[in-house]
């Protein structure tokens, strides 16, 4: 549904508020490089952007929404992963926040 203040679109899911970018226009963040190793890993890219109010939020969506989804995550701090790795750390971590600790401190 639309945000009444900024007529952005809105996911409502078990609780949480969610902005979904569906339009691939996050790509346009990425430096071409970036963009070269992307492709080089899962071929052309197609970006999702999403952004939600905790973490405990992205938790619950990304858990449910990824499962069985083959790409890559970028965490928009420190990791572009494979999802079944970031779902792995995510699972095995529950208490990391991906914004303020890389996935290589896990390991």
């Amino acid at each position: 549904m639309p945000d009444p203040v900024t007529g952005d679109e809105r996911l409502h899911w078990h609780g949480y508020s969610y902005y979904v970018d569906l339009s691939g226009r996050i790509l346009a963040d990425y430096e071409p490089d970036e963009l070269e190793q992307v492709t080089a890993r899962i071929g052309k890219p197609y970006g999702v952007y999403v952004s939600c109010e905790s973490m405990k939020a992205a938790r619950a969506f990304l858990l449910d929404v990824l499962d069985g989804f083959d790409g890559l995550i970028d965490t928009n701090h420190y990791d572009i992963l494979p999802t079944s790795e970031f779902l792995t750390l995510v699972d095995r971590h529950p208490g990391w926040d991906w914004r303020r600790q890389p996935s290589t401190d896990l390991r």
